[in-house]
């Protein structure tokens, strides 16, 4: 099946024209706007800022339609009891699944508006009346499920074969996979009280449980503290900013800002660390209570992933460390240090060759890498219904969420939220980013909202496959300049480790808490210190320094609370490199193969349409490629040193 979207090549030459005037003429009449994470969201351009008018006008709309979402949920009781005849399963699930688009799209717009600035009270409440209303949702739903797994074998192959049910066929079957974790009534009823997710359509990373918020709370009142920067002002570290200052070319202030941030941290650890524990000793209790032995595998088969996929993600890289290793001595080298410690891991190899990089700069250079990918999904992404709107909200502001994200509701157009300060990370980040938008776009134009959706291993391939297209594209464009070369092939090598490498410890930090809850271990702040800390030491080898401090790491990250999704990333990435590889080179059977791999249902299994498209995740051989692409990387980069070096 060809997935690819086709836009009139006359519209998409009229758009790139438009936009390239509208850029001539914002050059030569407006100041560039320079990126500023203590700056008021009111300083920020408009342009560089997302338009969620898409999904709602205003609040007093979203307020209107969450009065009518409330009463779409209601309707749906009138069902209760009748599920195993097709004449009132049809309408149930066309009222359920209205009801899932509405909820959805409140949601989206909630999250979207208390994103923007963490202070305005109004939307943080909204996102709380949001997130309340998902959870109800699902709860006066679970009947749904509940009937429908109940039924025996031929009860269900009866309804199944009504021609009535054909567009709900797929969805029924995929749903009564997991027929056997089904508990009694009173027992789902409780579940559903304690806020069990196992059951959700969505990703569970945009349904915080209770102590999620509590670790969002406490993050929000930590007080970091001020530091120096390159100028020796002093400038409030916050949790946007910290990334730039931990990159700093200059040590004192990545030393500075690094030891004032995980000092910070620590002051806090007794309470991050029951947070985390409170977190993770739910998860096992929700597993368990299903008949799951671990919570592993209760979270990944959700999306019909076996742990095993982890699994291999841990014992490959393993067996692939030498490569992280060997860079570390090489950092150590290029940067003219003794010793390598946490905050000398994020600073550019090559600070001479370091320029911002404005956002349609970095637009432009993210068009040109994604060329292999067809004409067609080009044109969609830079067309008026993606980056041709006000699709993303570009730039870093006081109160604004860290980080970066892509998001989709069913019906309504992809958004994504950046926080780009012009560096050329930042447009990996967006190229990323736009990659899962992509992934939503195509998803959504091929399925119905019943069999609409995705796994986590998916859309992470389909973020780093843009992402390591973009790292090629540079790589060949700044050809015969050596620093630029050094400085693109270090920022290459940098993905891989932190993408690869820092979330498979990641994957392996979680994996151990998680068999402390499931042993009856406590989880104490000392405990989760000396673990996150050895694996830095096993990771990164006997080169690398590891200070007081660096074991706090784990205190900050979010994604220790998404339930078992890091290995996504890592998995994605190293099938990214793989599908990247062969889509720049020109293969077209093997681009067609993966645009349809996005295109597919929700219910497809992911690691066999993964297969299907040319990457086995059960084996070794995609990891062992990856570290094979950072060894040949680091190579290429001594000859550069050693070519520099000379006289």
């Amino acid at each position: 099946m060809d997935t690819r979207i086709s836009l009139p090549t006359v519209a998409l030459g009229l758009f790139l024209a438009a936009t390239a005037a509208s850029s001539a003429f914002a050059a030569a009449n407006e100041t560039v706007y320079k990126p500023d994470s203590n700056a008021p969201r009111a300083s920020v351009p408009e342009k560089y800022k997302w338009d969620v008018s898409g999904f709602f006008k205003d609040s007093a709309a979203w307020s209107a339609a969450f009065v009518e979402a409330e009463k779409d949920i209601l309707v749906l009781n009138a069902f209760k009891g009748s599920l195993g005849e097709a004449k009132y399963l049809k309408p149930c699930l066309e009222d359920y699944f209205k009801a899932r688009q509405q909820v959805d799209r409140l949601s989206a717009y909630a999250n979207m508006k208390a994103s923007e600035d963490d202070s305005l009270l109004p939307y943080q409440e909204m996102s709380q009346r949001a997130l309340g209303l998902g959870n109800r949702f699902r709860s006066d739903a679970s009947f749904i499920r509940q009937e429908l797994l109940r039924l025996d074998e031929d009860a269900a192959a009866k309804l199944l074969a009504d021609e009535s049910l054909a567009p709900y066929r797929a969805y029924i079957t995929d749903l009564r996979r997991r027929r056997s974790r089904l508990l009694g009534t009173e027992a789902e009823r409780v579940l559903s009280l304690a806020g069990e997710h196992l059951w959700a359509e969505t990703d569970l990373n945009e349904i915080p449980s209770d102590i999620e918020q509590v670790f969002k709370a406490v993050k929000k009142d930590i007080q970091l503290p001020k530091v120096k920067d390159e100028d020796g002002k002093e400038v409030q570290l916050t949790f946007s900013n910290y990334e730039k200052y931990r990159a700093s070319k200059k040590r004192e202030v990545r030393k500075g800002a690094v030891e004032a941030f995980l000092g910070a941290l620590s002051k806090y650890e007794a309470i991050l660390a029951a947070t985390l524990g409170g977190e993770v000793k739910r998860d096992v209790f929700m597993a368990r209570a299903r008949g799951y032995d671990r919570s592993i595998e209760a979270y990944l088969d959700r999306q019909d992933v076996p742990p095993s996929v982890a699994e291999n993600l841990v014992a490959s890289v393993h067996q692939n460390l030498g490569p992280l290793h060997r860079y570390v001595e090489l950092r150590k080298k290029i940067l003219g240090l003794k010793d390598l410690h946490l905050y000398d891991l994020y600073t550019a190899l090559v600070p001479s060759a370091d320029a911002a990089i404005p956002y349609e700069a970095g637009l432009e250079d993210i068009k040109d890498a994604l060329e292999p990918m067809g004409e067609g999904y080009v044109s969609a992404l830079f067309g008026k219904d993606m980056l041709g709107r006000g699709m993303v909200d570009v730039y870093p502001s006081k109160g604004k969420d860290s980080g970066a994200f892509a998001l989709s509701a069913w019906g309504f157009p992809p958004m994504v939220l950046l926080n780009y300060q012009d560096d050329i990370k930042d447009v990996s980040t967006a190229a990323h980013e736009l990659g899962h938008a992509m992934h939503a776009k195509l998803n959504i134009a091929a399925q119905p909202i019943q069999d609409s959706g995705y796994s986590s291993l998916i859309a992470e391939t389909a973020s780093t496959t843009n992402e390591m297209m973009l790292a090629r594209h540079l790589i060949a464009k700044y050809q015969g300049n050596d620093k630029m070369q050094l400085y693109i092939l270090g920022r290459l090598v940098e993905s891989i480790r932190t993408t690869i490498y820092r979330q498979a410890l990641f994957t392996e930090f979680e994996l151990k808490v998680h068999g402390y809850a499931e042993e009856g271990t406590p989880i104490t702040a000392e405990l989760l210190n000396k673990t996150y800390a050895d694996l830095v030491k096993l990771y990164y080898g006997p080169g690398f320094t590891v200070d007081k401090d660096d074991g706090a790491e784990w205190s900050y990250i979010p994604h220790f609370y998404w339930k078992h999704y890091v290995y996504s990333y890592a998995c994605g990435l190293a099938s990214g490199i793989s599908f990247s590889e062969k889509i720049v080179a020109g293969d077209t059977a093997t681009r067609d193969r993966y645009l349809a791999m996005l295109a597919k249902p929700r219910e497809a299994h992911p690691v066999d349409i993964m297969r299907e498209a040319g990457v086995d995740l059960l084996k070794p051989e995609a990891l062992k490629a990856a570290a094979k692409l950072m060894d040949e990387t680091l190579t290429e980069m001594e000859g550069l040193v050693a070519k520099q070096s000379k006289p």
